[in-house]
């Protein structure tokens, strides 16, 4: 879909987009351009879709194979139809783009790209096949359907604290935050051999003993453990649930708070951890996740409040497409209003003989 939230840049470079050159003929030939698609009033050209389809493959880079090509000209064709619905649109509402507002956008669009001079922006213009007065053209159009957008469509998106709640609730899961634990922890690493690895084993050992005497905590992660944490007691700080190795997640959140556990034996050696605290499953609050539910909705409520107008501007026009088009384009069907019920009283039916 070609047309969004924009900003005054984007605006722009979706200008420059429509304002694609068009497909020249051969020096001699004769210039005939088929009609593909009419919308009401409004003709979708040969020449306006191979333009954009030449401009997508400049983008892109590199030719796309049959297949791509077609989806290509699919979606082309239906951005096309589409711009000259909303188009077609802002006559209707008497909604037009000044003179002035363009200059505002070329102004811009120099000052994007660091162009200090007239000339320079035309030579600009000139190396990618455009000249002053097309894109003026087009910046017309582009300014003038955005402003159709803005009046049909983005009146009707509701950013509300209200619609924002709503969604908040509806995805509460969204912002789930798993059972957590404030944890400290005693390492001792595994050892490489038969003896060293016996040596942790009884230094674990020792570990447990002192606890088991009395000892504090986080003095015999200083005078025990090999980890990072011992410079703080051991202090691991609050994990989730699922964040620790499976054998010793499974212990923490299961130890009550204040307890420690026996030495664990995992791939990195003996651990023995304490919970000093556990904290429920809980749900982030609607006033810090706010920002982020915004700015999707910004996005997914117009973009679907978009197509729902566009589908109905398709219903409410007259489209007729061309027998070499209808692989890229198939017009809504037609439906037919329901037929009113009769007012006129039944027949009477004819009397029995006999």
């Amino acid at each position: 879909m070609p047309f969004s939230r924009a900003t005054s840049a984007s605006l722009v470079a979706f200008s420059l987009f429509l304002a694609a050159p068009l497909a020249r003929p051969a020096a001699g030939a004769e210039v005939i351009d088929r009609i593909l698609v009419r919308v009401n009033s409004r003709i979708i050209t040969q020449s306006l879709l191979d333009a954009r389809v030449d401009q997508a493959i400049h983008d892109a880079g590199a030719p796309p194979d049959e297949k791509h090509l077609h989806d290509l000209k699919k979606g082309l064709v239906e951005e096309l139809v589409n711009e000259a619905l909303l188009e077609e649109r802002a006559k209707d509402l008497d909604l037009f783009t000044n003179d002035a507002e363009i200059d505002d956008q070329i102004k811009r669009l120099k000052e994007q790209n660091n162009v200090t001079s007239d000339e320079e922006f035309e030579r600009g213009l000139a190396a990618s096949g455009l000249n002053l007065e097309r894109l003026r053209d087009q910046l017309r159009k582009t300014l003038t359907v955005q402003r159709v957008v803005g009046r049909e469509v983005n009146s009707k998106v509701d950013l509300s604290d209200d619609a924002l709640r709503i969604v908040y609730e509806r995805e509460k899961e969204s912002w789930r935050v798993p059972e957590q634990a404030h944890v400290a922890e005693i390492l001792v690493p595994p050892g490489e051999d038969g003896p060293s690895r016996a040596g942790a084993a009884r230094k674990a050992k020792d570990a447990m003993l002192r606890l088991k005497e009395g000892a504090k905590f986080e003095d015999v992660s200083k005078d025990f453990s090999e980890g990072t944490t011992r410079v703080r007691g051991g202090d691991l700080g609050t994990v989730g649930k699922g964040d620790l190795a499976p054998e010793i997640d499974k212990v923490v959140f299961s130890l009550p708070a204040g307890s420690h556990s026996d030495p664990i034996l995992t791939k990195s050696g003996w651990h023995i951890v304490k919970v000093i605290e556990h904290f429920p499953v809980s749900y982030r609050p609607f006033s810090d996740v706010k920002a982020e539910i915004l700015k999707k909705e910004q996005d997914t409520q117009f973009q679907r409040k978009l197509a729902e107008y566009l589908e109905k501007l398709k219903r409410d026009a007259v489209i007729r497409v061309a027998p070499e088009a209808e692989a890229f384009y198939t017009p809504p069907a037609v439906v037919a209003p329901a037929k009113a019920p009769s007012t006129e009283p039944p027949a009477p039916k004819p009397a029995k003989k006999g």
